[in-house]
């Protein structure tokens, strides 16, 4: 089984920052760390305000310190630290994540702007997708309508429009505490979703925790999926708010059959990326690294660019 999944391989496997930017850790280090353990790609989240606006008012993240202020500078800084990293380790960023409302007509504008700036960025690192998350949840709008399904995707579909136009794939991904958590919303956003213009990101993890099947899920929309997280968790009716995203793991730590998931890729001959993701480390961001990489290769019998030696 090992020798025959990585034969048949044709994704490539990436690694998010969070485990470090999420604690504030130097991102440089982290960068040519993931550099040396033969990574090609890297995913960060985008920080812009309205993305941490959206986090704050809609997201159960737990208690948090006051809203810093973040300048121009310091956001063009991040994202030259992220160019400089590129250009000396040789490893591309592929996507930046960004929340948004999507259905609030007021603030739409202002987000369908600066996602479009954020493509242009992406286009400039050579990253070949945009991650959008966000939407109000029903825990904090009500029941979504029929209308709202149509705003939203309305909206996913005017910014994909936007940055196929520069060769960038726009894909939503279903997330705890948004518009899209669990399956039976998924399969109302995909009956009006014209994929044509948006995809999805499917992240099993958070799937899990709302009783949804990861692999159901992926087997029926794989055809829609440009881009996926590879992200293990631990699941448990008792946790709530912020100790769901507390119980995220390494890969193979948790619940998800992540072999599944493989499998349901390799028959669809999936060729996008793939990103490990973990938001926080509970031993060190490294240290999960490698385990979640042992477990790609020796369990899951994939490599982390195929055609590479691994």
């Amino acid at each position: 089984m090992t020798a025959s999944r990585a034969a048949r391989q044709k994704f490539s496997i990436g690694y998010h920052l969070n485990s470090w930017d999420l604690a504030g850790l130097p991102l440089t280090p982290a960068i040519e760390f993931l550099a040396r353990q033969g990574f090609g790609w890297f995913e960060i989240l985008a920080f812009t305000s309205l993305s941490d606006q959206y986090a704050r008012k809609y997201m159960q993240l737990g208690n948090q310190a006051p809203m810093g202020v973040t300048t121009d500078t310091d956001i063009l800084r991040r994202y030259a630290l992220l160019s400089e990293a590129q250009s000396a380790y040789g490893i591309t960023l592929s996507s930046l994540y960004c929340n948004a409302i999507f259905t609030n007509p007021v603030a739409w504008p202002y987000e369908r702007d600066v996602l479009v700036a954020l493509a242009r960025l992406l286009k400039g690192f050579g990253a070949p997708v945009l991650v959008l998350g966000g939407g109000p949840s029903e825990g904090v709008a009500g029941p979504h309508t029929a209308e709202d399904y149509k705003a939203f995707c309305r909206s996913l579909e005017d910014i994909g429009r936007r940055t196929h136009d520069l060769g960038i794939e726009t894909v939503y991904h279903p997330h705890l505490d948004t518009f899209i958590e669990r399956r039976d919303q998924l399969d109302r956003m995909m009956d009006e979703l014209d994929t044509r213009h948006a995809g999805l990101c499917i992240d099993p993890a958070h799937l899990a925790h709302t009783n949804s099947d990861p692999v159901g899920t992926l087997k029926t929309y794989v055809e829609a999926v440009r881009y996926m997280h590879l992200k293990d968790t631990r699941v448990d009716p008792a946790l709530k708010g912020y100790d769901r995203y507390a119980a995220f793991c390494e890969l193979g730590a948790g619940v998800v059959d992540l072999p599944g998931l493989v499998d349901v890729l390799l028959d669809a001959d999936y060729s996008g990326l793939a990103i490990i993701e973990l938001d926080a480390s509970q031993k060190t961001a490294e240290q999960s690294t490698l385990e979640s990489i042992a477990y790609v290769r020796d369990t899951l019998g994939l490599v982390l660019t195929p055609g590479k030696a691994a």
